[in-house]
Parts: C-alpha cells; structure tokens; sequence
C-alpha cells in the first residue's frame, strides 16, 4: 500500500488554501481602506485648523474672498500639500460680520477618496 495523498486531497486543499488567502487579502484591502480614510481625515483636520488659524491671526481681512494679497489670507492655497493633492482636495472657507464687530470664521476641507 502506497502512503500518500491522492489528487482530490490535495485540489481540496489548494481550494481551501486560496480561499483563506482571498479572504485574508480582502481584509488587508479593507484596513489599508480605512487605515488611508483615516490619516486624511486627520490630513485634512490639520489642514483646516492651520487654515483657521492663519485666518484668525489676520485682523485686516474684510470678507471671504481673500483677494487682497498683502494678507497672510494669500497663503491659503499653499495649505493643501502632500498626498491630498493627488485627491482632488478643495478647501473652502467662510468669513461672517456678526454682531460687535467679531467676524465668525468657518473652514471646510473636502476630497475623493480613491477606491
């Protein structure tokens, strides 16, 4: 008698090899998904508090468009950099007289994740 495996033991544990090996690539797949999701949420958060904070240590500027470029409000467009410029990245900002004189500032940084 012959020891050994025979061919259909050994396609069944092909199939089941590659099929743990499928499954264990779809969820590196999907951690590398949110692992990247999430450093750009964090990217974009730091991006939108310089921006906040540029703005905010700037008392000259008069409305949201930022055209006068004497301010620090020019440099703006430089705070989007690295990685998220390759996601079609926007940062947009809002500047609002209320009352007494404060001015309300309101940063939002938007992009398209790639799947």
């Amino acid at each position: 008698m012959r020891k050994g495996f025979t061919l259909v033991e050994s396609i069944i544990s092909v199939v089941l090899i590659a099929i743990i090996g499928i499954g264990m690539f779809s969820a590196f797949s999907a951690v590398q998904y949110m692992f990247d999701r999430t450093r750009h949420r964090a990217q974009a958060f730091n991006f939108a508090k310089e921006a906040y904070d540029r703005l905010r240590s700037n008392y000259a500027y008069t409305d949201s468009e930022m055209s006068d470029t004497s301010h620090a409000e020019a440099e703006i467009g430089t705070i989007i950099r690295g990685e998220m410029l390759n996601l079609t990245s926007e940062l947009t900002y809002d500047v609002s007289e209320i009352s007494g004189g404060y001015k309300e500032v309101a940063v939002t940084v938007t992009w398209q994740e790639v799947i």
